[in-house]
């Protein structure tokens, strides 16, 4: 028996469901006891209406009813408390909708999933139809758009569609040109790292590459996507932060820790579910491996079999450890938020400018938000909180 397949029959109790015992406590000790206001149950409405209306070229009925059920009204209830408008908050729903639909465009794609090139060919149309960035400058968005049809699958072409609406509300309803260009390069980031993470994909399929915990956490910060919806958090309050705020280093701490936090949250719970599929860039795994090095050997001596070499969630406790670590991780992520926003607070040059609190406290909220509408839209096959 192979040194892995030794550790492979080492199960433990750790882990219930793909949730650390220690995450599940929190939530059942309330911690995360938001509660959903009636206003953030009808956005969530507005949003499903909204896509019956405008998106039945490219969605199916049974898709647009699931928006219904995805708790979309957590992610208001939790992002976006204080919003200025109850029409800003709607377009911040969409642009979650979006990121969603994206992120299965490309994973659920079989030439993008697993080619760095055609991947990089979709986000770099999307940053031309969405934003105008150029490459094709001499032709319209419309006319790019009727191009892409016949090359994408309506799954595909959602997100190119979705991108168009959420940006031009964002435009007309008032976002200050320095935040619309701070917007967009955040935008341009979290798309372009998309192509990262299929680059790593592609290189530990095909060459047995892993990458280190720090090369990976640089790149899943960036790709969760939270740095992109923290820009969107001053939009929705109807504010325009002096640039000093922004490249101060506590701010700039603040900001990554809570991005690592979503982020490494997310690893957990979608990780029986990327299991499963065989797909193992996770923070899971790459903490199963580095603590695990002697298994680097075993796992290139496989053929890289993902599926056969892991097998499925019925034997996920092999990973009950490495879930363990980065619950830990995640925690300690949340801490730092705490104290880097009281610092923060504390701070006599930064509390003294105008809206710094709404926006820590903004910010902040996004990791307490995240947990609990992760827990409740059944994306990650996790058990709901009555």
């Amino acid at each position: 028996m192979s040194s892995l397949q030794a550790v492979f029959n080492m199960s433990n109790e750790m882990v219930v469901n793909g949730i650390p015992k220690s995450a599940l406590r929190l939530q059942e000790n309330s911690l995360l006891s938001l509660r959903l206001h009636p206003s953030h149950a009808v956005l969530q409405s507005d949003l499903c209406q909204w896509a019956r209306e405008n998106l039945r070229q490219v969605l199916p009925e049974p898709d647009i009813a699931k928006i219904g059920t995805a708790g979309y009204g957590w992610l208001a209830c939790s992002f976006w408390s204080n919003s200025v408008s109850h029409q800003r908050s709607l377009t911040l729903l969409k642009l979650m909708y979006w990121f969603i639909t994206f992120d299965d465009a490309i994973d659920h794609s079989s030439g993008m999933c697993n080619d760095p090139v055609e991947a990089g060919n979709y986000c770099t149309l999307f940053l031309d139809i969405v934003f105008r960035h150029g490459r094709c400058s001499a032709k319209t968005r419309q006319e790019l758009l009727k191009e892409a049809t016949h090359k994408y699958s309506s799954t595909e072409m959602l997100p190119l569609r979705l991108g168009i609406q959420w940006w031009e509300e964002m435009k007309r309803d008032g976002m200050p040109l320095s935040q619309q260009i701070r917007f967009e390069a955040a935008a341009t980031k979290y798309v372009m790292a998309q192509v990262q993470a299929v680059e790593m994909n592609q290189q530990l399929a095909m060459k047995g590459r892993i990458p280190s915990l720090l090369e990976y956490v640089r790149v899943r910060r960036v790709a969760i996507g939270a740095p992109l919806c923290i820009v969107a958090s001053e939009y929705d309050l109807g504010i325009d932060l002096d640039p000093k705020i922004l490249h101060d280093p506590l701010v700039q701490c603040l900001q990554d820790a809570v991005s690592d936090h979503v982020a490494w949250l997310n690893d957990i719970l979608s990780f029986p579910k990327e299991l499963r599929r065989g797909e193992l860039l996770n923070l899971v795994f790459l903490n199963h491996i580095t603590n695990n090095p002697f298994l680097i050997a075993d796992y290139n001596r496989s053929g890289r079999d993902h599926a056969s070499l892991y097998g499925n969630e019925e034997q996920a406790g092999f990973f009950d450890a490495a879930v363990c670590r980065a619950w830990e991780m995640t925690e300690s992520r949340y801490e730092d938020c705490a104290r880097l926003a009281s610092e923060i607070m504390g701070s006599p040059h930064l509390s003294a400018m105008p809206h710094l609190k709404q926006y820590v406290e903004a910010i902040c909220s996004i990791t307490v938000g995240n947990w609990a509408w992760s827990l409740r839209c059944g994306r990650y096959n996790t058990p709901t909180i009555p």
